[in-house]
């Protein structure tokens, strides 16, 4: 939890002391554009292979400080729907965060990394068909916070872009709890995403 705070301090004080400085950007980055948003698909990779469909919505607060808006709908397990008699329906993830970001501009691109917390909706339903047991169906639908860190790398001409971005999330671990087996769960919503943009006025 102090890593957290560390983290969010280190964030807004670069950011606050950027804003004085709000009066331009470096060449060729004019401030004109103050939203963004930017359709994407990606992958989680552990512990079997999920897809998702996100958008992320950023609006330029600064120079440096955003405001963020990030939704994604996963499907858990593709490749793995039918194994050993169990067959999966339904597995999917619905998610909605918001945070702030902090953006540092090189001549072709930008980084921003930022801090997002929101909610998830998980729900799948499964089916045990094996001709030796009588059939049986579990369905099961949960909501949890979700709390994270993602990085998002921005290439690309002054209206369209493409982006790049890794969430690495910190619930459960250190957020909900300090055994370091909580790790588990974290890894198992580390998401790697590709995505094209447009600038707004």
């Amino acid at each position: 939890m102090k890593n957290i705070q560390i983290f969010i301090a280190i964030l807004f004080s670069g950011t606050l002391s950027s804003s004085a400085q709000d009066s331009s950007l470096p060449a060729g980055k004019k401030a004109t554009y103050k939203i963004t948003v930017e359709p994407g698909i990606g992958i989680s990779p552990m512990p079997i292979m999920d897809m998702a469909l996100s958008n992320i919505v950023q609006v330029r607060l600064t120079r440096r400080l955003s405001a963020i808006s990030y939704t994604s709908i996963r499907e858990n397990n593709l490749f793995l729907r039918n194994f050993n008699y169990i067959k999966s329906t339904n597995n999917y993830t619905l998610t909605q965060k918001l945070g702030v970001g902090s953006s540092f501009y090189t001549k072709r691109n930008i980084h921003t990394l930022s801090l997002l917390a929101g909610i998830t909706y998980d729900t799948y339903h499964e089916t045990l068909d094996n001709p030796r047991f009588e059939r049986v169906d579990m369905k099961v639908e949960s909501w949890r916070p979700d709390m994270g860190i993602m990085y998002k790398l921005t290439l690309g001409g002054k209206k369209y872009f493409f982006s790049y971005r890794m969430y690495i999330p910190l619930f459960p671990y250190p957020v909900k709890t300090a055994d370091s087996t909580g790790i588990e769960g974290n890894m198992a919503n580390v998401s790697f995403e590709i995505g094209l943009g447009i600038r707004i006025k």
